[in-house]
Parts: structure tokens; sequence; C-alpha cells
């Protein structure tokens, strides 16, 4: 935004709001302003936009004057026929260039007539819907249908990126400020285009012509109100589509039609915010968000009927992560959307959990029905997700798992964290296990070695410690955090409960007695792991010299 230079023309004009653009508006005696014009500077293919009315035009051409001889205007462009905008025109004929031409579209060319100017009509639609301005520069534009005129037109100049948006963006007129400075100027936006506008759909329309048109535009240059700089476009953008126009004057006498117009905003803002997310919880939150604005509402929870896993609970105490419940807890009197399955889809119930004693208002309960599609697609989003987790989780599970014992295998030694307080390191050996499996067989080999494992597992804690089988018939078990004290106490229990394991089946059947040698070492933080158990297994090793079936511990 180019500041005023308040050297030229006093203190209301002309003023550069952007590169060779200038607003040369004029002010009643009041000082009130009554509407924008604006000139582009380009040499013999000057601009004059919007001239203003008999009250304004001689203040308009003085500013013009001011910033180059009128009889370099080339063009003269009228967004619409409208007194405010046009009615002083005939005072520019003897001013501007002998050649210049009225710009405008064929259904205000139609009315500008009665204005008495002798200017020839340059019909926008009949030339590309642009002017040629030389330098690389041209005056671009786009029809606005409605807003609030059938013909209106909105322009666009590509030197400098300044967005002439006619009655779009206009506001309340005031001699306070020219440039809007903050998002509460839109206020003085939201009466003006309540009022003239004649419905939200045809406004929104229009804005999304004018963003698909000319994205980057750096500055919008209303008839009315103030202009708006780059920071504030986006916002104001926005905040316009949110309208509804036109009846809307009428509901302020008639609350029926303001609940009406009330819930078809309800309606559109649903759906606009819903559609953009499949995820449950964002996708709850925008909603409650939203209908927050109109009903005292608690929390939306969803109750989901899962082939696999029964009844599920969504809420947001869980972050709707889906818990099994054995009923659904609500009352006939909160309100519902029932979702029926459908294939592979659940059937859902989808509850409004108001605040005890609020109601939904009938006008209101079409709103739900946004919530339908999204919350069945993220509910079978997030269920085949759920389900896909815990593939992967039984997969990886099994990876690290040694299928004849349950205990990990030595792979999850590499998915071990061990804490950074001391841990023990125990190496536990069933003796004599060769023997057993020469004189009775495999299948009581492997009995022994599951009765081991049984008494490891009683024996660690199932949080924090880790139980492996290591290899054949050698055990390794992770005690985290532990001293000396503990780790050989709990290699003592191990061994004592081995011996006096009670036998069965095969087992029982061969009168084969089992006994365990345990190696117990301490493993730092900072030490290598691998360095830790060689040298629990070296302590193994010193109580089988010593005869098995005993612990020996080096530190």
């Amino acid at each position: 935004m180019i500041e005023p230079r308040p050297s030229i023309g006093g203190p209301r004009g002309p003023i550069e709001i952007a590169p060779r653009i200038w607003w040369v508006g004029g002010a009643a005696a009041d000082g009130e302003l009554l509407g924008h014009s604006y000139l582009v500077e380009a040499g013999d293919q000057s601009v004059l936009l919007d001239p203003g009315s008999t009250i304004t035009i001689d203040a308009v051409i003085e500013n013009v004057r001011r910033v180059l001889d009128p009889a370099s205007i080339r063009w003269v462009v009228c967004h619409h026929a409208e007194p405010d905008v046009a009615s002083g025109l005939s005072r520019l004929d003897d001013l501007v260039h002998p050649e210049a031409r009225l710009v405008t579209e064929w259904r205000a060319a139609a009315l500008l007539r009665h204005y008495g100017s002798r200017l020839a009509a340059y019909l926008v639609e009949e030339h590309g819907w642009a002017v040629d301005l030389g330098e690389g520069r041209r005056l671009e534009f786009t029809l606005t249908p409605y807003l609030h005129f059938p013909g209106a037109l909105s322009a666009y100049e590509t030197g400098s990126g300044v967005l002439f948006s006619g009655d779009l963006f206009g506001g309340d007129s005031d001699a306070a400020s020219l440039w809007a400075t903050d998002s509460s100027d839109f206020e003085s936006m939201r009466s003006y285009h309540e009022h003239y506008m004649p419905s939200g759909d045809i406004l929104r329309a229009g804005l999304d012509n004018l963003r698909r048109r000319w994205p980057r535009a750096t500055v919008i240059a209303p008839q009315h109100g103030r202009l708006i700089p780059g920071a504030l476009i986006g916002e104001m953008f926005e905040r316009l589509a949110g309208l509804e126009c036109g009846i809307v004057r009428l509901a302020e006498h008639d609350l029926h039609l303001a609940t009406l117009l009330a819930a078809a905003a309800l309606e559109r803002d649903l759906a606009r915010a819903i559609l953009s997310t499949s995820d449950l919880p964002e996708l709850a939150a925008r909603a409650t968000m939203l209908l927050g604005e109109h009903l005292d509402i608690e929390r939306i929870e969803a109750y989901v009927h899962s082939d696999t896993e029964g009844l599920l609970r969504f809420a947001p105490d869980e972050n709707y992560a889906g818990t099994p419940v054995a009923s659904i807890p609500h009352n006939a009197g909160t309100p519902f959307l029932d979702l029926p399955g459908t294939g592979d889809t659940p059937s859902i119930r989808v509850y409004l959990v108001l605040a005890d004693g609020a109601a939904l208002p009938r006008e209101f309960a079409r709103a739900m029905v946004q919530l339908s599609t999204p919350t069945q697609v993220a509910v079978v989003k997030h269920l085949a997700h759920r389900n896909a987790q815990r593939d992967r989780d039984r997969i990886i599970a099994q990876s690290l798992t040694d299928p004849l014992t349950d205990l990990a295998n030595r792979r999850a030694l590499g998915d071990a964290h061990l804490a950074s307080d001391p841990s023990a390191i125990l190496m536990i050996d069933l003796d004599h296990f060769k023997s057993i499996n020469d004189e009775f067989g495999h299948d009581v080999g492997d009995d022994a070695l599951r009765q081991v494992a049984t008494v490891i597992r009683a024996n660690i804690r199932s949080r924090s410690d880790l139980g492996i089988r290591y290899g054949g018939d050698e055990f390794l078990v992770v005690l985290r955090e532990a001293d000396e004290s503990h780790a050989l106490d709990v290699a003592e229990r191990i061994r004592l409960q081995v011996e006096r394991v009670p036998t069965s089946g095969r087992l029982d059947a061969s009168g084969v007695t089992l006994s365990v040698s345990v190696g117990v070492t301490l493993h730092e933080s900072h030490q290598d792991l691998g360095l830790a158990i060689a040298h629990a297994d070296e302590a193994l090793y010193q109580a089988k010299a010593n005869g098995r079936n005993q612990v020996s511990a080096t530190w």
C-alpha cells in the first residue's frame, strides 16, 4: 500500500494507492465520501474509472488535473450505470481525449446514454474483455452479474495488481479513513452486502469468479467504503463468502425466518468445513464448533456396530479412538442421526449431546444430515486403519516371538530400549539338554524348554523386563533398572522353581528332572550390550563348570 501524498491536492487527494494508480474521488460538503473514482496513469491511454455523480464530478476533475491533463484520458470505465457512478459523465465530454471511449457492458450502455454524454460506447464483451494500455499493461474485465446490477463489471490492472471491484467489497462510506486497517472494517461491508446483494449464492459465485481470474490482487479498490490492502484480502474474501444476503433484512422482524436463515447458513458451513477432512476426531471437532454457534451442545458421540468388535463408542474423552461398550446410554430425548449399514459399511448412530434441558430446534435437524456421509467415511477409514495397525502389530509380534516358548526371540534385542539406570543380564542354560533329546526324543526336549520358559515368564515384570529364547537351550533375561541384589534374587528364584517344576505328559513319563545354570552380570547404560551378554555367558560357563544347577555372577 502506497502512503497518501498530502502535498498533492490537500487532505482529500488525489492519493496514489499503487504505482501510477490514483484515488481521485469526491466528497460532499459535509466531508462524507459519496463514491470512489480511480485514475490509471498510462500516457495517452490513461483511464478514469467510475467518474462519479453530478455532486462529486467537479472534485474528481480537479483531482485528475493534479495528476495529469484530462485530455490524456482515452478510456472512461463505468462498472455499472447507477447515478452515483456515472451521472456526471457529460461534464467530461470536452475535457477528455477527442477519441475517448466509454468502456462498459451492453446492459449498462443502454442506460448510460440517458446521461447525455457524447462518448461512444466500447463494449468489453466485443473486445476480448480487455483494454490495452501499452507498456505491457492491460485493464481486464469480468462480469459479476447481479452484484448488484445485472451487467455489473469488475476490472483488474495487470501492471499494479489493483482489483477495481465495483460494488463488491463496498461498505458504508465515511471520511475517517480511506484504507481498511483490520478485520473490524468488515462490519461496514457486512451491512452493505446484506442490504444490496440479492443472495448469498450469487455473492459467492461472484467472489469465486474474482479469485479464479485474479488470484494475485495486491489491492481491492471498491466504489464505496474502504480500500483493502493485500494483507486483508484473503480474510475479507472468506468472510464475505459466509454472508447471507437479500431477504436477510426481512429476518430482523421475523424470528422464524431468522432461524431458517441461520439453519441454512449452518448447513452450508458444515458442508464446507467437513468435506475437507476424513479424520474422525477433526471432523467431530469442526462440527461441534459450528453447531455450538447455534446450539448448547456439549459433544458429538458415535456408536458403531462392528462385526469383529461389537458395539464401539467414539467420543471426545477418548479422542474418538473407539471403546467397546455394552449398550448405548442415551435416552430417547437425545437427538441422533441413524446411518444404516450397507455392505462393508457398519451401522452408525450419531448423537448430539446437548446441555441438560436443551432441545434441538426442528429447523436445525436438517443440518445433522450433513454429517451423514463424512461420518460414515471417517468411521470406515478409522476402523480400516485400526484393523491394519492390529495386523501390523501381530506380524511384528510374530517376527519377534519364539513360536515354541512364546518368549521373545533374539531379534527382539534390536528393539530393546534399555533405561539409563543399570540393568541386569541373566544367561540361563537348561542342564543336560542334549541328553534329554537323545534319550527321550525332541518332543520331551521341547516340553522341557516350554517349562523353563513358563518359569522365566512368571519371575519377570511383563511391562519392563524381557525374556528371550536366545538359541537352542539358552535363555536370556534383561532385568531393567536392576541392581546386584535384585538380579541374584531373580536368578535364584528361577533356578529353584525349575528344579521343583511339576512335570506332566511326556516330560513326566520320562522321569526327567530339570535344572538350569544361570550366569548374571550388570549392564551399565554406557556399556555395549553385546559385551554385557558376553560377561553373562562367562558367568554361565563358570556355573556349569562348578557342577551345574547353580547361579554364578560377574560384576
